[in-house]
């Protein structure tokens, strides 16, 4: 069966721009299915997954390194529509759910074994139909979003049913009136702006809606909500964290709740708004320009918006906006920025991701004010548009700036998971940076 696929991968070899880079990682997978000949067998008599499988190791470390992993992935390939560009959040969360129905009733780490074979598996399908040019580089973020969103809600139910099984649920009496309180996830920077990447770890922050009189959970035995809702977090980061047969499900950057890391890892939304009135810097109002509701409480999430849209705005310090803004750039510029006399870094430099982002975040925040609707996305792309339409920033420039946009997180995502440093060459993006320079200069500097 070796000698077999030996043969055929060789001939493959040739009809791939990168043939050394295809044959090592390539071979790295097939070091892992040796003793499990079956998946040689597949390979043999499927040639068209074994095309897809030399073209994808040929484009990706990170699809290979995926595929050397969990060589079930190996099955994706069968099917070279296994992601269309059509697919919704509603779709992912209602498959994931279906796919939950075998293991109902069974512990909580079997639930959420199933969890992140679904969530490893749906990624490949995405990664797949990335780099076979069927999905363009928003439908990729908007559907490792979705897939986030959905994996956050399944492992949040998971661990709500394990706590209030123990504790009963957490309520509160105001007014007299006794109330069940909710528990909600906010997503921030790249799960917020729907700009995931298959790497991407989450920013999120966690709130709850008890207030009042007796928070207290209603079980036997009984726990003060605070600690109810301090246990939740931990048992969720847990379910998220934890390193599986499987693997792991995400990351999770938790630092941009109040206070930091100093402050508490759940806040009430009563402890949230107050924080945004009085303690909250204006680089704290760009992060939460692209904040939003992804699991949890609908409640909650209601009560978040409020938050958000009051917040940006009627508190954002304006008669010091410009200058903050600059100031917090010319910062990260740098400490982060690599650039150098060969090399552009997209995120980092001048004209590059991030002065498009300050630039979009400084002139929604200054028109919030007079136009509330500039705030109503959290991404990047759409509130250019909310800006074009509300007429504070003219048309070409915003269509020009989305342009930019795409193509520098394009040429990002290419090299990142192809497991290298988000570096262009510095004679790429010369009228792109140009332009970008030029509008920042326009409304900044």
């Amino acid at each position: 069966r070796l000698q077999r696929f030996m043969s055929a991968l060789i001939l493959e070899l040739s009809n791939v721009a990168m043939p050394v880079t295809a044959l090592t990682r390539t071979l790295g997978v097939v070091e892992r299915i040796l003793r499990r000949s079956a998946y040689l067998s597949l390979l043999n008599e499927n040639p068209a997954a074994l095309t897809r499988l030399v073209d994808l190791c040929a484009r990706s470390r990170y699809v290979a390194n995926q595929i050397a992993l969990h060589p079930v992935l190996l099955d994706e390939l069968l099917d070279p529509h296994v992601y269309p560009p059509s697919v919704t959040k509603e779709d992912l969360s209602a498959e994931l759910r279906h796919r939950l129905t075998g293991v109902a009733g069974q512990d909580s780490e079997i639930v959420m074994q199933s969890i992140v074979q679904y969530q490893t598996a749906t990624k490949f399908r995405i990664a797949v139909a990335d780099f076979t040019a069927t999905l363009p580089i928003m439908k990729v973020s908007d559907g490792l979003t979705w897939l986030a969103e959905s994996v956050l809600e399944e492992a949040l139910r998971v661990a709500w049913r394990d706590l209030t099984a123990r504790y009963g649920v957490p309520c509160y009496v105001v007014d007299g009136a006794r109330h069940q309180a909710g528990f909600g996830i906010v997503g921030y920077g790249k799960l917020g702006g729907l700009e995931l990447s298959y790497a991407s770890d989450l920013d999120i922050v966690f709130l709850h809606d008890s207030r009042g009189e007796s928070c207290m959970t209603n079980g036997e035995k009984p726990l003060d909500n605070t600690r109810f809702f301090a246990r939740l977090v931990r048992r969720l980061v847990h379910f998220l964290t934890t390193q599986t047969g499987s693997g792991a499900l995400y990351e999770i950057d938790t630092r941009l709740r109040p206070d930091g890391r100093s402050g508490l890892l759940v806040t009430s939304t009563e402890a949230f708004e107050r924080y945004q009135e009085e303690n909250a810097w204006t680089w704290e109002h760009q992060a939460l320009l692209r904040a939003r509701p992804v699991a949890g409480s609908v409640a909650v999430a209601a009560e978040f918006e409020r938050i958000r849209r009051e917040t940006l705005t009627q508190r954002v310090r304006r008669d010091s906006l410009r200058k903050d803004v600059i100031s917090m750039r010319h910062r990260m510029r740098k400490e982060l920025d690599r650039s150098n006399k060969l090399e552009f870094d997209l995120k980092n430099g001048t004209g590059g991701i991030g002065d498009i982002e300050f630039l979009v975040q400084f002139l929604v925040l200054d028109r919030a004010k007079s136009h509330p609707d500039v705030i109503f996305y959290s991404d990047n792309i759409r509130q250019l548009d909310a800006l074009v339409e509300a007429g504070c920033l003219d048309a070409k420039v915003g269509e020009k700036l989305q342009d930019c946009y795409r193509a520098y997180r394009l040429r990002q995502h290419h090299l990142v998971i192809d497991g290298r440093s988000p570096l262009a060459s510095a004679d790429e993006f010369r009228s792109e940076r140009g332009f970008v320079e030029q509008i920042w200069a326009q409304w900044l500097d």
